[in-house]
């Protein structure tokens, strides 16, 4: 431990056991961090045990920091000012990093218009009515399909309705009203705008039960195509009346803090019941989840204009919490209670909220390649690579072993380059030898398709050791490297993502929400999803040839699967008695499926 290091390590150690606040500054004297606490000794102790083994997310401020300052206070209420005024004043660049929502959809009715339009908006601006928003873009896309199932609201623009001369292809599935062409009147269209409008407000229960009724008439009058449309508007409307908790029945205002694992959060802001704003970010230093908590407390209310709700729901209740909430109702005027919901639909939000937490950390990842091919290369100690190519092996229980080379071309996928193996005719448990043969099979047509700057093997030491072998074999040299995936329940270690190197003997562990670690993960996952597509396409097929067969059902079929472990040549070789001799099979049962894969094989 250098000089410096070892300074900055005898000052934790000798921290005051007082109320206040912490400064850590870097070699320049730059202020790094501010934090408070209750205890200054007993929370600074936690970086000094966190610098132990390098592992910890807390790592990027102890490799910079190199001095301690303490701000002894009288009690926790004055530590939580001093904080707010430091923070201003230094402005950290290791404390609560703060976003904004610009992510979350809404859903926009044009007002004012002959033929008003459903769409989809990120911004309250432009006129008409919004609803949101939605926790996610997917939520808020099904939701307007929906709707355009139940109402036949177009989502056109104002040209595309003024200029077409016949139905679109939505109007053909049942997804508009085809306005444009004179399918439907004004007040026919105004009704189902007004019915849009009165589910988007949660009042759904009235129109199911005027659409069901509408649907018996018909039914009845054997008008079955009207029949029909209600019924389609009745499945729209009941998927639309699943219980949510975007938009709730009870006009309260009150905030929700959530909180992953990786140290990302959101506060999903509630007022009069609606979700109407959120705040998201990341906390770059994550000790303990309740002072993280308490961090985000201080932090996203630290502003005197931000509001602050009557109540705020948190994952964590900290130990600060009544200097806080003391604080809060003062500076209001109004009572600030904090509380952790346990059950129900404050459990409900508080997960809402962590999934709104856990998007942020996927944010790294849209970091331009010229960014992100150097940071890949630091992490697998190679140059910055332009083209990486991930290998995957699939196997089901040592059957059906196939594997998939997937390729990035400056961090896009280049499908055309993706290639798929049938490893060692399909059998076999062995994934090392799997992997040394497909790399074998990869050096060998280096010629007709080119070798990646960098080639990621989906495994531990075990594949690297393979893709080595194979490597030395074809006389062939280029970064190797292997991904193996984050597991719970095995020790610190292997609860990270990992990165082996040749010639070295422990993992590069890389950083949760990394833009390198989630292009890796990025990356692994599409060449696993491309053998999967592989393996199953292969039984698929040899499954789709025995349907043919009559007698032959799902467990017969399963039976002759796994006897011939997918190849249906052998199936169609095999002595006939060895066949009926299978469980459920018999001799005449056994010669109509040879009988009939002699017809379809060459």
């Amino acid at each position: 431990m250098s000089g410096d290091r070892r300074s900055f390590d005898e000052q934790l150690r000798t921290a005051p056991p007082r109320p206040g606040c912490y400064l850590f500054r870097d070699r320049q004297d730059r202020v790094l961090y501010v934090g408070k606490a209750r205890d200054l000794h007993h929370r600074v102790q936690v970086y000094r045990r966190h610098g132990a083994d390098g592992r910890s997310r807390l790592a990027v401020l102890l490799e910079q920091a190199r001095h301690a300052e303490w701000c002894v206070t009288s009690n926790e209420r004055e530590a939580i000012l001093l904080e707010d005024r430091l923070v201003k004043e230094f402005q950290p660049p290791l404390n609560v990093l703060l976003k904004d929502d610009k992510s979350f959809l809404l859903l926009r009715i044009q007002e004012g218009a002959p033929w008003p339009r459903l769409s989809l908006s990120r911004h309250r601006r432009g006129g008409g009515r919004f609803f949101g928003p939605y926790p996610s873009s997917g939520a808020a896309r099904r939701a307007k399909r929906l709707l355009q199932r139940a109402f036949g609201l177009r989502d056109c623009s104002d040209h595309t309705l003024n200029h077409r001369s016949r139905p679109c292809l939505k109007h053909a599935v049942g997804l508009c009203s085809a306005p444009c062409t004179g399918e439907i009147n004004t007040a026919d269209y105004q009704d189902a705008v007004a019915g849009a409008t009165r589910v988007l407000e949660g009042q759904i229960a009235p129109l199911l039960a005027q659409e069901k009724a509408r649907m018996e008439q018909a039914s009845a009058a054997q008008e079955y195509e009207a029949a029909l449309r209600s019924r389609d508007r009745i499945h729209a409307l009941e998927s639309l009346a699943v219980p949510q908790i975007v938009r709730l029945h009870q006009k309260r205002d009150f905030d929700v803090l959530g909180l992953d694992e990786r140290g990302c959060f959101a506060l999903l802001q509630y007022r009069e019941g609606d979700w109407v704003h959120t705040r998201r970010g990341k906390l770059p230093l994550v000790a303990d989840r309740e002072s993280a908590v308490a961090e985000l407390m201080t932090a996203l209310y630290r502003d005197p204009l931000t509001e602050l709700p009557p109540l705020l729901l948190v994952p964590e209740i900290p130990a600060e919490v009544l200097a806080l909430s003391a604080e809060w109702s003062h500076r209001c005027g109004h009572p600030v209670r904090v509380l952790r919901p346990q059950r129900g639909k404050g459990r409900a939000l508080l997960r809402l909220a962590e999934s709104n937490a856990r998007a942020v950390r996927h944010e790294g990842s849209h970091l331009s390649w010229e960014k992100l091919s150097p940071l890949l290369g630091k992490a697998a100690a190679c140059p910055a690579p332009a083209i990486v190519d991930c290998i995957d092996v699939s196997h089901l229980q040592g059957q059906h072993r196939v594997a998939a080379k997937v390729r990035f071309v400056e961090g896009k996928p280049e499908r055309r380059q993706y290639r798929r193996y049938l490893v060692g005719g399909g059998t076999g448990n062995d994934d090392f030898a799997a992997m040394r043969e497909v790399l074998g099979r990869v050096f060998a047509r280096a010629k007709e398709e080119g070798l990646a700057d960098l080639v990621v093997l989906d495994g531990g030491a075990g594949q690297l050791s393979s893709g080595l072998a194979a490597m030395r074999e074809a006389d062939q040299e280029l970064p190797l490297v292997a991904l193996a995936k984050a597991r719970t329940g095995r020790g610190p270690v292997a609860a990270e993502e990992r990165l082996f190197l040749p010639n070295r003997k422990t993992p590069f562990l890389l950083e949760p929400g990394s833009a390198e670690r989630l292009f890796l993960e990025r990356i692994r996952d599409e060449a696993h999803r491309f053998a999967l597509a592989y393996h199953r396409n292969r039984r698929e097929n040899v499954r789709l040839v025995l349907e043919e067969v009559p007698g032959v059902g799902p467990a017969r079929r399963k039976t002759l699967l796994d006897f011939v472990q997918g190849k249906l040549d052998r199936l169609r070789d095999t002595e006939t008695q060895e066949l009926a001799a299978l469980p459920g099979m018999n001799l005449l049962l056994a010669e109509r499926v040879q009988n009939h894969l002699r017809q379809v094989l060459p």
